[in-house]
């Protein structure tokens, strides 16, 4: 296998036309506790992967789970990443996606362009490590400033228009159930603006 990334939760290898992510130790847990933790996450990162592939979302084919070496092998997607070859124009397409993700009761918890690939087509989601399933009005709004948020720091210039140009098509899609996420939305950037003030 060929080391392809490493991250603070996990690193990421090639294996042919395969992709494996393992969830590494943390050396600072005693061993009782981070061996449960690392399994109990995998599971639930590769079933929240299977639902999202299982209800239409564009998410790398999960294929196999090993629970002894907290390992999920994938599909391998081949594209790059969306924040090297960013545009506006796939920001309606990725609005649909989110919408269909949260209606599906997944919430990613690391919604940024970095987690999201650019093929020749279409957009794919990836790095679900942090997601959690759930319908909460206000985990969706966190899943949505997240993403707000990267693009303000990533994507300055082109920042005003992606945003909106993704809550028209996420709104749009995900229907009446906005009115209460937007809510949260709402409430989340007063706080978030309280806080930098003081």
């Amino acid at each position: 296998m060929k080391l392809m990334a490493m991250g603070s939760e996990a690193s990421v290898y090639s294996k042919g036309d395969r992709v494996v992510k393992i969830r590494k130790r943390k050396g600072y847990r005693l061993n009782e506790i981070d061996a449960p933790l690392r399994k109990s996450r995998t599971r639930m990162e590769f079933g929240i992967m299977k639902k999202c592939y299982s209800s239409g979302i564009r998410v790398p084919a999960p294929l196999k789970m090993k629970e002894e070496d907290c390992s999920i092998e994938m599909e391998k997607i081949e594209g790059i990443q969306f924040d090297s070859k960013f545009s506006t124009e796939k920001m309606k397409e990725l609005g649909e996606m989110v919408a269909k993700m949260h209606r599906a009761g997944v919430v990613h918890g690391d919604l940024t362009t970095a987690n999201i690939l650019l093929t020749e087509k279409e957009l794919v989601i990836i790095d679900f490590g942090l997601s959690e399933h759930t319908a909460k009005d206000e985990s969706r709004a966190t899943d949505i400033y997240l993403l707000k948020n990267a693009l303000k720091s990533r994507h300055k210039e082109l920042y005003e228009k992606a945003y909106d140009t993704f809550l028209d098509s996420y709104s749009g899609s995900i229907g009446k159930e906005f009115k209460g996420i937007n809510a949260h939305l709402k409430d989340i950037e007063k706080r978030r603006r309280y806080n930098e003030d003081y």
